[in-house]
């Protein structure tokens, strides 16, 4: 695994993490689907 996928995938553990506990839901999941697709992204090439 590259280095760059290590970064983006540490990048999306903390999207996830500051903006999961938001109360407005379009932060908490538009935070999650952005780092699910990034880390998908990158891992698929």
């Amino acid at each position: 695994m590259a280095t760059n996928s290590i970064v983006v995938i540490n990048l999306a553990a903390i999207l996830v993490a500051t903006s999961f506990d938001n109360a407005q839901p379009v932060i908490k999941w538009g935070g999650l689907i952005v780092a699910v697709g990034s880390v998908v992204a990158t891992l698929a090439g």
